[in-house]
């Protein structure tokens, strides 16, 4: 039902908004895109051979990749120990004429990678697993503190401040490989934000 309500909130604005549903906050921009249907889950394997990864258009070498009309912006997480659970940051744009799915993402240091929105519960900040997130054409949405986030859960090594990791977002069966910036402990945002890409 919370899922439900959260999809349905977020296809029905129009301006950048920082939405509070009461349970998940979301952060997210939406321009004039269309919005199209998607009836079912997707359960796939994930590997470089999959015919919709695109090896010329990725670039994971900066701050932004990008792979048919999906592109991500400033990837960061904050410095984590081994055996922490981490959470990595970013911003996303469907530049496509489609809907995609955002399913989440692989890292081969952490036990698993899942989809979290956040939320607080008896007081505390809390971090709820979600199965998916719809990107409609045209729209933009923000992993960002207090909102959404890729949870890196069971970290098998320390990762510093300056570091930079790799991993892989994971969209309707296709992965785009992405850097992820390591900033402080307590950062509240990546250490590049405000730089425009084109």
């Amino acid at each position: 039902m919370l899922k439900t309500m959260l999809l349905a909130l977020l296809f029905a604005i129009s301006v950048p908004v920082l939405l509070a549903t009461g349970d998940v906050r979301v952060a997210v921009a939406q321009g004039a895109g269309q919005d199209h249907d998607h009836a079912q889950d997707h359960d796939h394997d994930y590997d470089h051979e999959d015919e919709d990864y695109d090896h010329e258009e990725h670039g994971a070498s900066g701050h932004v990749s990008e792979m048919n009309g999906i592109r991500s912006i400033h990837a960061w997480m904050r410095a984590s120990h081994k055996g922490d659970d981490g959470l990595v940051f970013v911003s996303l744009e469907n530049a496509s004429d489609r809907q995609v799915i955002f399913e989440g993402g692989a890292f081969d240091h952490a036990r698993s990678v899942e989809l979290v929105g956040f939320t607080m519960q008896d007081g505390k900040d809390v971090y709820v697993p979600l199965a998916h997130m719809p990107i409609a054409a045209g729209q933009q949405i923000l992993l960002a503190p207090k909102s959404l986030a890729l949870r890196l859960n069971r970290l098998d090594q320390d990762f510093h401040k300056g570091d930079v990791m790799h991993m892989h977002l994971l969209f309707d069966g296709s992965q785009l490989d992405v850097s992820v910036n390591v900033e402080a402990e307590n950062a509240m945002h990546h250490s590049h934000a405000g730089h425009i890409h084109k």
